[in-house]
């Protein structure tokens, strides 16, 4: 599972505007900053237990989610924002929001519970339960209190909110920052407000803009689609490199998809599974050559070659060397000094 970019963007922001030394976090994480305007960026969800645990470090606050979330700019999520506010009203909005979450992160599930003149939302963003995660729900859950409240022109107004987490700070502490009612320990992060906004007329109702954000989403979403379609496959290739039996025919096979439905789910990712084998073993010589002692015969076996020539002709055509060449000069560029404490260029 993984995370937009956005989510990076909207925390970066709340840590420069609450002054937090963002230099100093990031230094820890090993995390290049000149990445985070990147919007197509997509993290493995697992890394917010290692973003966290490095920001409670840094910043000795045990509730840093809390103290954030004044500081947060509003979640600005582009089409889930153009999809609310030209429906014709909130509650189809959010609809429309919640199915295309996973715009934002794959992670993050919204329902909208409305039953017995009550309406709440019930709010999932992790199906981890570390404790540092807190941070996340109680972020996600003030970003959606902000996001409805700007969705209805200020009419959203949150009337409890209940975290799974427990409580750090004082109960003070938390009703100011959420504007209602606070527990904690419940059984999922939920939002009690007036349904009566539910059926608000959206001011910026648009059915023709409307039609044109659907697309968009549908288009975005298909990508991602595509983008897991091919993970699933890179860890096909993975398991049956060794056993020289990776071809089109087994690999859709094992994802109980038919060949001519694979082919064309690739051709509209731009790639073919050809280009995505010789990709994937690439990338895996480049690796054993790189980072290991493997002998090189043994790395033609585990790259998926029957003859060490094929395995040669591939990799020169590819990298322009020889695979002995080519950990040659990993060996040099490591064992290089360096000038000013730079380091030494690489290849690829």
């Amino acid at each position: 599972m993984r995370d937009s970019g956005q989510l990076l963007l909207l925390m970066h922001a709340g840590l420069v505007r609450a002054g937090i030394d963002v230099d100093r976090i990031y230094n820890q994480l090993g995390y290049n900053a000149e990445q985070l305007p990147l919007r197509e960026l997509r993290t493995p969800h697992q890394l917010q237990v290692f973003f966290w645990t490095t920001v409670e470090a840094v910043t000795e606050d045990r509730d840093i989610g809390l103290t954030l979330c004044p500081h947060l700019p509003p979640f600005r999520g582009e089409v889930l924002e153009y999809l609310m506010f030209s429906s014709p009203t909130m509650a189809e909005g959010c609809e429309r929001v919640f199915k295309f979450l996973r715009l934002v992160s794959d992670a993050l599930h919204v329902r909208l519970v409305h039953e017995h003149g009550r309406a709440r939302l019930v709010i999932s963003s992790s199906p981890e339960r570390a404790p540092v995660l807190r941070h996340t729900e109680i972020c996600t859950a003030y970003e959606i209190i902000q996001f409805a409240r700007d969705a209805s022109d200020g009419e959203f107004a949150p009337i409890a909110v209940r975290l799974t987490c427990d409580q750090r700070s004082p109960l003070k502490a938390y009703e100011s920052v959420f504007g209602c009612p606070v527990a904690f320990s419940a059984a999922s992060c939920e939002v009690d407000f007036d349904p009566t906004v539910l059926a608000r007329p959206s001011s910026r109702w648009d059915p023709d803009l409307l039609k044109v954000h659907e697309e968009v989403a549908e288009k975005r979403l298909s990508r991602l689609e595509r983008q897991d379609l091919i993970e699933r496959i890179e860890s096909v290739i993975a398991r049956r490199l060794e056993l020289q039996t990776c071809e089109l025919e087994t690999v859709a096979r094992e994802l109980g998809m038919p060949e001519r439905r694979l082919r064309f789910e690739l051709s509209q990712a731009g790639t073919s599974f050809t280009q995505l084998l010789a990709e994937f073993r690439y990338r895996l010589a480049r690796r054993l050559l790189a980072d290991t002692e493997e002998p090189i015969d043994n790395i033609v076996y585990l790259t998926g070659f029957s003859e060490p020539s094929t395995f040669y002709r591939a990799f020169k055509r590819w990298s322009g060397m020889t695979p002995v060449q080519y950990r040659d000069r990993k060996r040099a560029l490591v064992e290089a000094p360096t000038t000013s404490g730079a380091p030494a260029n690489d290849v690829s």
